[in-house]
């Protein structure tokens, strides 16, 4: 018989220890596959119950088969990873040092899920705001000289677009109550006459003769010969490019004719007359920089417009409100009109504002809440003097201004600046 045979009770052997081992095997590829192939995850899929696995032949195209049903799959281990804040910054708060200029800088992520401390001072990725309590040391030193004439130097930039032939009239019949106030101070002025257009034609050039727009030649020919050119010389036309650029014409002016016109020790006044907001490549505040930089100090140099600063009821869409222009005077301490206004009242104010800048000692930025303290001769006053917060002046009293010599100091702070905020 098979199973008395030796050899065949080995082969019956051998057999059933290769069924064994071959189930094993299965089991352990099995098990192998439910331990290294991770869960995947299960997706709702439109026209399919939610959470539900989809039918075999909508995963993978059906290449990946379904697992035997006597296998259960672990759920995947759910570690929290370390957070990284690379690309999260999308909310920033501060906390401000006075004078320190110090930040601290907390973010969240995007999701809420995580945040994250950036280091002191690391403002790279953050859009702050300018920081409310940061306050910068400022000092100004002056000394007082009475004997000298006061010194102005005026640019006139005059829209010379279509629309401004009527404001040009009314503007040249206005212009003696603007010399009287330099006539009744005796201020040395020269005045400079450029437009709006900032074509290669223009661009900055001056309009007619400037030795005809001083103090002397007032002096030498008398008011009336004086006005009758001052008058025909504001009348620029209407020629000019409807793309008013007049901050980047008043630039080129003074690349142009700043070694001849500018004097070293006198104010320079801008005045800026257009109907139209400025179309001026540059930010409002390069061009600021730029004038200032022609002073020693950059409280020297004033910023004044004359502007559409109110559109009227049947306004159409090329009409602009000169925004651009009001900001250079606001950052400069300067004032601004409307266009549609008086100009005789517009003209007389101007001319009190500027003439009043060669009996007061401005300052390079505007205190912090108007704040200042007056040293005269390294002894603090308390009285006898006003600030302007307007034009960032301090004015003496007649009976307070202090002797010719006296070194004024005025003390006083400035928001911190914050790099990288809006």
């Amino acid at each position: 018989m098979f199973f008395n045979d030796k050899k065949g009770k080995q082969s019956l052997l051998l057999a059933f220890v290769l069924i064994t081992v071959g189930a094993c095997k299965q089991s352990e590829f099995y098990d192998k596959a439910a331990l290294l192939e991770p869960a995947k995850a299960v997706v709702s899929k439109p026209g399919t119950d939610n959470g539900q696995m989809p039918p075999a032949n909508d995963v993978n195209n059906g290449t990946v088969p379904n697992p035997p049903s006597s296998v259960v799959i672990p759920p995947p281990v759910v570690v929290n990873p370390p957070v990284d804040c690379s690309g999260f910054w999308s909310e920033c708060s501060k906390s401000c040092g006075g004078g320190t200029q110090k930040f601290t800088i907390t973010i969240s992520t995007r999701d809420g899920g995580h945040s994250c401390t950036a280091k002191d001072g690391d403002l790279r990725q953050c859009n702050l705001q300018e920081c409310p309590i940061g306050l910068i040391d400022r000092s100004e030193i002056f000394t007082q000289n009475k004997m000298r004439d006061g010194d102005v130097d005026i640019l006139f930039m005059i829209d010379n677009s279509g629309s401004m032939e009527n404001k040009q009239k009314r503007l040249s019949e206005s212009l003696g109550i603007f010399i009287d106030k330099f006539l009744d101070k005796n201020i040395n002025f020269k005045m400079g006459i450029t437009t709006t257009d900032g074509t290669n034609r223009f661009d900055g050039k001056i309009v007619g003769d400037p030795n005809k727009l001083t103090s002397n030649y007032l002096k030498q020919v008398g008011k009336a010969t004086f006005m009758a050119y001052f008058q025909s010389i504001t009348k620029v036309g209407i020629l000019g490019s409807g793309i008013e650029q007049g901050l980047k014409t008043s630039a080129a002016f003074f690349d142009r004719y700043r070694s001849s016109f500018l004097r070293d020790d006198a104010y320079l006044t801008l005045v800026e007359i257009s109907d139209e907001d400025d179309q001026s490549e540059k930010s409002v505040s390069d061009y600021v920089s730029y004038y200032q930089s022609l002073k020693k100090n950059k409280g020297m140099v004033k910023i004044y417009s004359i502007v559409t600063q109110t559109l009227p009821d049947d306004h159409t869409l090329q009409d602009s409100i000169g925004n651009r222009y009001m900001q250079a005077s606001k950052m400069s301490g300067g004032t601004s009109s409307e266009i549609k206004d008086d100009f005789s009242k517009t003209l007389n104010d101007l001319g009190t504002n500027i003439v009043n800048l060669v009996d007061s000692f401005s300052l390079a930025e505007a205190a912090y809440n108007s704040e200042v303290t007056v040293l005269v001769n390294n002894k603090i006053i308390t009285s006898g003097w006003k600030y302007n917060d307007i034009s960032h002046s301090i004015k003496f009293d007649a009976s307070s201004v202090p002797t010719e010599g006296s070194k004024i100091e005025v003390r006083y702070h400035v928001k911190a600046s914050v790099v990288g905020a809006n």
